[in-house]
């Protein structure tokens, strides 16, 4: 899988079953042993300090996680984030977006394009940094927006990396072109789709389009440009759409930094903050798929409860049927076709 592919750490086992021919025959994927009992910990932390271990659970894109509380906490308390924060939350949310989606694909890179890959990955945890001091977990999403404003002239710093991407994303699309091995392997039609919860890339690949992004949270009902939907379902279906929406997300983040406005970046609001009592849902799209939190408060300063439906483990729950029919050569193809990270799996 390539020593920095993120599907290359963790805990995941198959027990896998050959038949004579040697095909597998059955696949039993065992995960989720993180052993964090992350959800749990909300529950003790305070509505603040519990974004930084939703942004914890998927290091490709850690802002979907502090996205995803964020959002269900301010729904909850009828709290609208300014025009600024929301247009620079859209810009961090699809620079994440690239940024998994650019590792993942890294299985597809070979020769001279797998440097200039990195490159890019690199690059953006680099503005990440520029931004936020962290080049991996940003931090910045707040309760009522962000906390801090970007730099002087860190839109404009966008531009290399953009560009770099687009021609690396060109690049992989060439790489995919040349390979045939993809084409009818590991079939998830609409049927298995919609029976395993999976969305995002794996649904668009096989014609189930379900992008919240089109629902118009942040700013994307300025923004969104949807990606090609595919029909076979295969691997070679999953990278296409992959290939596509890196293409999609530059083109949104280059309109958002054209169309950010002044003011401020977040909401004041009280030292002690409280939830209304009641649950509280909010499904954002994340690289590999839907992501929701239900939040169910007591009215207190704490969440009584807090529990994620996360597009890694979905994905994780499919990977068995994915596998079914396969041989062991093909085990990486299938893998790297169906993204995941531990941390986005451990429930």
């Amino acid at each position: 899988m390539g020593h920095r592919h993120p599907t290359s750490t963790g805990i995941v086992t198959v027990d896998v079953a050959f038949d004579d021919d040697g095909v597998i025959r059955n696949a039993d994927v065992t995960n989720g042993y993180g052993h964090r009992g992350a959800e749990k910990l909300f529950e003790v932390r305070d509505y603040r300090s519990m974004i930084m271990l939703a942004d914890r659970h998927d290091w490709q894109a850690a802002a979907s996680g502090e996205l995803s509380l964020t959002l269900t906490a301010e729904s909850a308390m009828r709290l609208t984030p300014t025009p600024r924060a929301s247009m620079l939350r859209t810009i961090l949310a699809e620079l994440a977006r690239v940024h998994s989606h650019l590792a993942f694909l890294s299985y597809l890179a070979d020769g001279e394009v797998t440097p200039r890959l990195w490159h890019v990955v690199d690059d953006i945890r680099n503005r990440v940094l520029a931004w936020a001091g962290n080049r991996v977990h940003p931090m910045l999403n707040r309760i009522g927006g962000l906390a801090s404003d970007v730099p002087d002239g860190w839109l404009g710093s966008l531009e290399d990396p953009l560009d770099d991407a687009a021609r690396v994303s060109a690049d992989l699309r060439a790489c995919l072109a040349r390979e045939t091995r993809f084409r009818g392997l590991a079939v998830l039609d609409r049927e298995r789709c919609l029976g395993y919860g999976l969305s995002g890339p794996v649904g668009r690949a096989a014609g189930l389009d379900l992008d919240r992004r089109a629902t118009g949270y942040l700013a994307y009902a300025e923004l969104f440009r949807p990606a090609e939907v595919r029909l076979a379902g295969d691997a070679q279906a999953r990278f296409e759409v992959l290939i596509d929406e890196v293409g999609t997300s530059i083109d949104m983040i280059r309109m958002a930094c054209s169309l950010v406005p002044a003011g401020e970046v977040s909401t004041r609001l009280s030292r002690r903050l409280k939830v209304p009592e009641g649950e509280h849902t909010v499904d954002i799209e994340a690289p590999w798929g839907i992501a929701s939190c239900l939040m169910v408060s007591r009215g207190g300063s704490t969440p009584w409860r807090v529990a994620l439906r996360t597009p890694s483990l979905s994905n994780l729950s499919a990977l068995g049927v994915a596998l079914t029919g396969t041989t062991e050569e093909r085990i990486p193809d299938v893998v790297a076709s169906l993204g995941y990270t531990i941390g986005d799996a451990d429930k």
